[in-house]
């Protein structure tokens, strides 16, 4: 098996990179839809669930990664435009127990989603026809929202099961950057204090001295290049930037269950910026 200490960051990242040719055809971010899929090779079982990055790009190259890399079980479960928001739309936790059922006892889960979930939270229906809600400026909004991360995360790893959970990626419209920092905050609070909760911290990653770029400079075998790594929506990644989160994610991934060095897991006590607690106390 490959571990990430033998390949080393840069190479490892190197490695990764050296795909985008081969798959900038073969995969696009938008309207993903539902992708279900098996891989089967033998080594640690790890659970993909997600949003439109899981069904993407995204989803893609860690799913091959971690099994043509490092010979791992996969599977991968993405649906674009869904979230904890809005289980009306989209029932995640009815989903999770589904793929637990069709891929019992994973090693470890990766969760990612946020995007979707910067809204109002659907509470059900209450009354005569009348829906329940908890508006985005709600004093209860957090609250909530940390409710069903941990729900969710209740579901999909128990005692103590590894959850890497991935946040949100800095963003260029202003609005959706100021939400997507306290949905990210929440996350990482409910990582930090779960057993086998790990926060995976890729603002940071895509930021360029902690803001917005849609390109970034990659040292790519000893050589700085700079590469576009975000889609005309400054939301999305483009396929480059798909590559550099997923080399993040998965060298996380391999260092938990090869029993590498923790020193990659830290993310959890990483503040974004000065400015995230005040996205969360504020409401963005």
């Amino acid at each position: 098996m490959t571990t990430t200490n033998s390949l080393g960051r840069r190479a490892f990242l190197h490695r990764a990179l050296s795909g985008i040719g081969a798959c900038a055809g073969a995969t696009a971010l938008g309207g993903a839809g539902l992708l279900p899929r098996v891989a089967r090779a033998g080594g640690p079982r790890v659970l993909i669930l997600g949003d439109s990055m899981i069904a993407g790009a995204l989803g893609l190259f860690l799913e091959n990664g971690l099994r043509k890399e490092h010979g791992y079980e996969v599977l991968r479960y993405g649906k674009s435009s869904t979230g904890l928001a809005r289980p009306d739309f989209f029932d995640w936790m009815k989903e999770a127990r589904r793929q637990l059922e069709a891929f019992p006892d994973p090693d470890a889960v990766v969760a990612m989603f946020g995007g979707n979930d910067v809204q109002g939270l659907h509470m059900g229906k209450k009354g005569k026809g009348q829906t329940e809600w908890i508006v985005w400026q709600d004093e209860g909004w957090a609250a909530e929202y940390a409710r069903r991360v941990t729900a969710f995360a209740d579901i999909v790893a128990p005692e103590g099961r590894p959850l890497f959970w991935i946040g949100m990626p800095v963003m260029r419209p202003e609005k959706f950057h100021a939400r997507v920092q306290r949905v990210n905050t929440i996350a990482r609070a409910e990582m930090a204090i779960r057993p086998g909760g790990v926060f995976v911290d890729i603002w940071r990653l895509l930021a360029d001295q902690g803001k917005y770029s849609d390109r970034l400079e990659i040292d790519e075998g000893g050589k700085l290049k700079k590469i576009r790594v975000r889609a005309g929506d400054g939301i999305h990644l483009s396929v480059a930037g798909a590559h550099v989160v997923e080399a993040h994610v998965r060298e996380r991934v391999v260092a938990r269950l090869s029993g590498e060095s923790e020193t990659l897991l830290a993310d959890n006590e990483a503040p974004e910026g000065a400015d995230a607690g005040e996205a969360v106390a504020q409401g963005g």
